[in-house]
Parts: C-alpha cells; sequence; structure tokens
C-alpha cells in the first residue's frame, strides 16, 4: 500500500530554507514530503488574505484524504480547514500551531508604534532601532496588505471553535516557546477530542532550525502511529464523579421491590425490628417458598424460618403493631365476670355432623 505524501504548511516567514534540513531527513525515511508556498509570504501577493480565503488555498492544494502538518500560521490554516471540512484530512499534525485566541497588550502596542514610527525605518542607521522599538514583531516586518492579512489572522482565531475539530490530531510542542506558549497545546489538546500532546523540553517556536534531527524523528512517529478514534463504547467509566446523574440513574440497575403479598404476618413483624427488607428478601426461606397464590400454614410459615439468621435470633414484637384481629374478641359480660375473678368461659366443642345424622337415624 501507498504510503501517504505529507504536506507542510510553513508559519508567518518569507523563506522556507531553514526547513531544508528536516524535510531531508524525512525523505531519508522513506516520507514522501511536500511544503506548500503560502501566497503572501513564500510567494508573492498584493491581496489582504482572510482565514477563509487561506482555507480554499489550502483545499486546492491537499487532496482529500491526506496528511497535513501545519506550523504557527501554517496550523491555524489546517484547523480552519479541518472546521470547514471534518473529512478533508485522515491525519492533522500541529506543530507549535496558533488558533488559540489570546489578548496581548505587547501584540497591539507593536501594531501601533508600527504604523507610528514606520518612518524610522526608511532613515540610514536607524532601521535596528525601529525593529527594536516595534519588538521586531511579525507585524512589523510585513508589507502593508500582510499587516493586514496579519490582523484577519489573528481576528479569526476569536471565533475558531476547536471542538469541531475531529480529525486524528497529533500536537507537537516546544516548551520554550514564547510565541505559541505551551499552555495554548494544552487548551488545544483538552478541546480537540482525538488529539495526542508531546512536549519537548528544550524546543523553542522554530525546532526546524534549532533541533531538525529531534523534529524529524518526531514528526516520522507522529505520522507513523496517528491517534486512535475514541468511540463512544471505548470509554471505562472509572469514577462516579465522571458521569452525570442522568447517565448514571441509565446505568444503575432498577431496583426490586419484594411483593409483600408473599411475605407472611410474622415475617412482616421480623422485618419491623430486623433486617432490611432488602436482605430478608434475600435470606428468608419463607420467601424462598413458591407460595403460587395458596396460603401457607401457620407451622408451615414457623418451620421454615428455622436456621435463618438475623441480627437477632428471636426478635421481640413490639404489642402496637399486633393486629387487632389476631385478638379474640371479648363481650361486655365476659369483661364484668373477668373483673370479679370469674374464670373465662370457653365455647364448647360442637358435636360432630356426621354423629348428627347417625341419631337421627336410629330414631326413625
Amino acid at each position: 500500500m501507498k504510503k501517504s505524501k505529507l504536506y507542510i504548511i510553513h508559519g508567518w516567514t518569507y523563506t522556507v530554507a531553514p526547513w531544508e534540513k528536516t524535510i531531508a531527513l524525512l525523505k531519508r525515511q522513506g516520507m514522501d514530503v511536500e511544503m506548500l508556498n503560502v501566497p503572501g509570504l513564500t510567494t508573492s501577493s498584493q491581496k489582504v488574505w482572510t482565514i477563509e480565503d487561506y482555507v480554499k488555498w489550502a483545499d486546492r492544494q491537499i487532496p482529500d484524504g491526506a496528511v497535513a502538518l501545519g506550523h504557527s500560521n501554517g496550523g491555524r490554516i489546517l484547523l480552519n480547514l479541518c472546521v470547514e471540512k471534518p473529512d478533508k484530512l485522515k491525519h492533522l499534525i500541529l506543530l507549535d500551531a496558533a488558533g488559540v485566541y489570546e489578548s496581548s497588550t505587547k501584540r497591539d502596542t507593536a501594531r501601533t508604534l508600527s504604523k507610528r514610527l514606520g518612518f524610522l525605518k526608511k532613515i540610514p542607521g536607524l532601521a535596528k532601532v525601529w525593529h527594536k522599538v516595534t519588538g521586531a514583531s511579525d507585524y512589523a516586518r510585513a508589507p502593508e496588505n500582510m499587516k493586514h492579512t496579519l490582523s484577519n489572522m489573528l481576528d479569526s482565531d476569536k471565533k475558531l471553535d476547536l471542538t469541531k475539530v475531529v480529525v486524528p490530531t497529533s500536537i507537537l510542542w516546544g516548551a520554550a516557546d514564547t510565541v505559541t506558549p505551551p499552555r495554548q497545546a494544552e487548551v488545544m489538546h483538552e478541546k480537540i477530542k482525538n488529539s495526542t500532546l508531546e512536549i519537548r523540553p528544550r524546543w523553542n517556536h522554530a525546532p526546524y532550525i534549532s533541533y531538525p534531527d529531534e523534529l524529524a524523528r518526531a514528526i516520522y512517529r507522529a505520522y507513523r502511529k496517528p491517534p486512535e478514534v475514541a468511540q463512544v463504547s471505548d470509554i471505562e467509566v472509572t469514577h462516579a464523579a465522571d458521569v452525570s446523574a442522568s447517565m448514571a440513574m441509565k446505568k444503575a440497575a432498577e431496583p426490586v421491590v419484594p411483593d409483600t403479598k408473599k411475605i407472611s404476618a410474622s415475617m412482616a413483624m421480623k422485618k419491623a425490628s430486623g433486617p432490611a427488607g432488602e436482605d430478608l428478601a434475600g435470606t428468608s426461606a419463607a420467601l424462598a417458598l413458591p407460595s403460587k397464590g395458596k396460603k401457607l400454614a401457620k407451622d408451615a410459615v414457623v418451620s421454615s424460618l428455622a436456621g435463618v439468621e438475623f441480627e437477632k435470633a428471636e426478635p421481640e414484637i413490639p404489642p402496637q403493631i399486633i393486629a387487632t384481629s389476631s385478638v379474640p374478641k371479648v363481650g361486655l359480660v365476659e369483661r364484668a365476670r373477668r373483673k370479679m375473678g370469674a374464670k373465662p368461659k370457653t365455647k364448647t366443642a360442637t358435636k360432630p355432623k356426621a354423629k348428627v345424622k347417625a341419631k337421627k337415624k336410629g330414631q326413625r
């Protein structure tokens, strides 16, 4: 299978010569690499460019399904391209990329000084002073049309939604980068779902100049192993705090409420002072007996509880919870007799029906 070509969009620079060593090292590894010349920077243009213009330009230069690397402003262009066309690239590599908006007093001051003191660079011997006063910024050195273009690029970061970048993204960064600080790399890594982040301690904003060998190896590793696309089913929940309340409710099993109709009266009273209903439902022998709608005999229920372990072997039954239906009714006369010390009356047993019938037959 033929390997994909790596397309590179450089940053805000007017020459790609410093990239030559890194590109040569990548080609030595068997990679097919093409550096794209950005209009207005490494190719001439008198036009004032917008981010939309650069996205259309990049879309024409890079074929669908390609792998692309963007450094600094080149990263900004590719990020906007991936938002506009999510399926354009199969792998994005960002190197100290621009795209995270931060207000900058220093940058705004440089713009103002460049506009007001721009005449100094035309006076012999004062060019160096002019560059020092304005901070030697990209804005200060840019032609007039590109000053407006750079302003358009910086302003475009305000509306760039990094969460819409879904292509697998490898983020390479320098810890010593003062142009696009590492905190911006962390923002990108956090917002781009399918991304990995590698921060190298010695790299500055242009590692292709200071550490071309290290950069070539890092690009080659990222190129060979793009980040895996996370699937929803692959996400494992390990902390309850990370799950919303609604999701936790969906994941929890529905509670099983025991059918109280199948529990005997004695069991119900034991539940009142003994273990919780859920534990009792799981351990009670009486509940384990299949009733199938038939009424269990009292002796059968009591015997079935033998050997069942409770917190108390014989829990006391509070008198107040005994149902009145279980106490025999006593009439007024009987209560009066008992107060006078008489023994309680007991009902005489009735003769069996079979004997009554036999007597009647003898009388006939």
